[in-house]
């Protein structure tokens, strides 16, 4: 009998990332686990502050400083990357696992062409001449539909629309087939249009060539477009995560339900107003002794400012962090006898 080759390309477990500033120890990321397999999609979500952007640089090996990972592993293919020389992670890095950052402009030198920062990607990572490369810059610009690659690939990013430039970015992350993608808010700055493209675009792309891919935005319309799953994050913290249909037809957390509340419905009423989520963000640098999001809840009970809440099975692959799954099953028990 042959040995089942397991399908997780992606393990992490346990991360925890803090930056040390002046101020104090900012616990940006605090015990993160989830696992990701070949050809999966997953969506990261929560409000500016979250976590979500760290966790994924800390995939990269690119925590800026004064950051730092604390604790926990991070297993891509078996091989843990936060044991990994600087050396051994710039072979990864953009081979293995890709990147699209939030701002395409800033992202760009704009100082030399797109083609010729891809090539530099391409010289780095494998073996073609510089004709085989051309005409693989050619091949990537035409896969993300940029029109007239020959020309454009002389081009500088200025002389590109937002649009466009984030369309380089996806062709520069896609240069060496990588297994895995991390899309951090690549829609944030574009329109509605551009938006649906790049959407339909990454679709493509994964289907094509089997790419596992993460994607981070604030925004849970976009994510129910591509992601077979998704993770809540809030205050470092992942507090709900499953499937698309259980986290938005089957919500437990009251922080998702107020996500999916805040988002604008085609079928509202004209002066129907969004609800948004009262509160601000915790303080990472001294958190709260229980449930982060306990300030904010209109569900808060006193054991969820005392004490953090346990991980509760909803179901298979749907689990949330919440005192209220608590006290409901407690409840459900004390009615069955």
């Amino acid at each position: 009998m042959g040995v089942i080759k397991d399908d997780t390309l992606l393990k992490v477990n346990d991360l925890e990332v803090s930056f040390f500033t002046h101020a104090g120890e900012v616990k940006a990321v605090r015990k993160v686990s989830y696992d990701l397999k070949y050809g999966e999609a997953m969506g990261i979500v929560g409000e500016s502050g979250s976590g979500k952007s760290v966790s994924s640089y800390a995939l990269m090996g690119i925590i800026p400083e004064p950051g730092k990972i604390l604790n926990g592993s991070i297993n891509f293919e078996d091989k843990d990357i936060t044991k990994l020389s600087e050396a051994e992670m710039l072979k990864l890095r953009g081979k293995e696992v890709g990147m699209i950052f939030q701002d395409p402009m800033t992202s760009l030198n704009p100082v030399f062409t797109v083609g010729s920062q891809i090539d530099e990607s391409l010289k780095k990572h494998t073996n073609l001449d510089k004709k085989e490369r051309e005409k693989r810059i050619i091949e990537l610009f035409e896969l993300v539909g940029i029109n007239q690659p020959e020309k454009r690939l002389k081009q500088y990013p200025h002389e590109f629309s937002g649009g466009m430039r984030q369309r380089v970015m996806i062709a520069m992350a896609l240069a060496c087939n990588p297994k895995l993608l991390i899309a951090d808010e690549p829609t944030t700055a574009l329109d509605v249009t551009i938006q649906a493209q790049i959407i339909e675009l990454l679709k493509e792309l994964k289907e094509k060539i089997n790419m596992s891919i993460i994607f981070i935005t604030h925004d849970l319309g976009v994510i129910s477009e591509i992601c077979d799953k998704v993770a809540v994050m809030y205050a470092g913290n992942i507090i709900e995560r499953g499937s698309i249909d259980d986290i938005f037809y089957n919500p437990k957390h009251p922080y998702t339900l107020g996500l999916l509340k805040s988002i604008p419905k085609i079928n509202a009423d004209e002066h129907e107003r969004l609800i948004p989520i009262e509160g601000n963000p915790v303080d990472l640098i001294n958190p709260p002794k229980g449930c982060a999001f306990a300030p904010r809840c209109d569900y808060c009970m006193n054991i969820c400012m005392e004490k953090v809440p346990p991980v509760y099975s909803v179901e298979k692959g749907h689990e949330s962090s919440c005192w209220l799954l608590v006290k409901e099953e407690f409840e459900r028990e004390v009615k069955a006898l």
